[in-house]
């Protein structure tokens, strides 16, 4: 039995029976956008490892949960309900 998967518009045929394809989800969010920034942590972590430099937010309702990563130091698009959870953790954003 051949599995067909889909690559950046380009249909790849598996003959494996023990690889399953899942359909590539699309970003849902189609409302608008806004810009932000959140300044970079500028410490470094313990025996010199870096910090992480993302912001992660996740929101998660009845339809289900997404999960996102603001980057820090530099000016970034986010959704509407990205923006609230941050502006609720940083008020002078």
């Amino acid at each position: 039995m051949a599995t067909a998967a889909k690559v950046k518009n380009e249909e790849i045929i598996i003959d494996d029976p023990m690889t399953i394809v899942s359909p590539v989800k699309e970003e849902s969010y189609q409302g608008p956008m806004v810009d932000i920034f959140l300044p970079a942590l500028e410490d470094q972590g313990q025996g010199g490892m870096k910090v992480d430099q993302y912001e992660h937010v996740t929101i998660a309702n009845e339809k289900g949960e997404t999960c996102y990563k603001v980057l820090r130091g530099e000016h970034v698009q986010v959704p509407v309900p990205v923006f609230v959870m941050l502006k609720e953790r940083y008020p002078k954003l």
